[in-house]
């Protein structure tokens, strides 16, 4: 791994953090990743997850593996078969629970590990060949483990005791070769998320922009407040400009803003 890279995961002090970073590797913004072979990008079969995987770790669920779910002949002339399935941290007790219920109505098997192993810790059968099991996931990762995928001489001991104490959360869709339960799953949590953002931006800046706000907080309130407006419509756009690369439609954000930000 670079200097340059490994200076980046240094900079992380949390969970949040580390998926943000994640993400900017599974775009090529970061060549290297913890507990991946240097300069090595997301495998060929994740291409089309890329968006989801982006979406999902930038609001916290850091995922150390993915895959999708397929159905067809390998390399070796045999059939295989793949379940869809992503494993990873997440310490954010909200976005935990609104990942489980959203997995739970679709009917996504959920497996959970503290420090103490859970069901399920030998993990959950998600790739075989001819009826053998040749990958698992949902295992219980132990804190040596996680010391070998996300390195504290990389990641810094900080962001590590937080990787540590986070929940092993993996969803794994029960149905062999469907590849597409799972990810709308998530993707609808993330929808979710961003809307609740522009909803909440929007509402701020109705706030900051109300006459007893603003004889409130500056000497002069007519003159603060265009750059009180502008500074707000900037934190609104922002968090419009996110939702719609989640997948928010104008219709969507339309109804959670309203005419707020005309």
């Amino acid at each position: 791994m670079s200097r340059a890279d490994k200076r980046r995961w240094r900079s992380a002090e949390n969970p949040q953090e580390l998926g943000y970073l994640v993400a900017s590797w599974l775009i090529g913004d970061i060549a290297s990743q913890p507990g991946y072979q240097p300069h090595c990008g997301p495998d060929e079969e994740t291409r089309h997850l890329i968006p989801v995987l982006v979406a999902v770790n930038r609001l916290g669920y850091v995922t150390d593996s993915s895959q999708p779910g397929h159905n067809g002949f390998g390399a070796n002339g045999h059939w295989w078969e793949q379940r869809a399935a992503v494993s990873g941290l997440v310490d954010d007790p909200e976005l935990r629970n609104r990942l489980v219920a959203a997995a739970e109505v679709a009917g996504l098997t959920v497996v959970q590990h503290d420090l103490t192993p859970r069901r399920h810790a030998e993990g959950v059968p998600v790739t075989r060949c001819l009826g053998r099991v040749h990958t698992r996931f949902g295992g219980f990762l132990s804190a040596r483990d996680l010391r070998g995928v996300w390195q504290p001489e990389i990641i810094g001991r900080r962001a590590f005791e937080k990787v540590t104490a986070a929940w092993q959360l993996t969803l794994i869709d029960p149905e062999w070769g469907r590849d597409d339960v799972l990810w709308e799953a998530l993707a609808e949590v993330v929808r979710r998320y961003r809307l609740e953002d522009v909803e909440r931006q929007a509402r701020l800046r109705r706030e900051a922009l109300t006459h007893e706000n603003l004889c409130r907080r500056y000497a002069n309130p007519f003159l603060a407040r265009g750059l009180v407006q502008e500074w707000h419509d900037e934190k609104v756009q922002a968090a419009i400009e996110e939702a719609k690369l989640s997948g928010c439609t104008d219709a969507d954000i339309a109804l959670v803003v309203g005419c707020e930000c005309d």
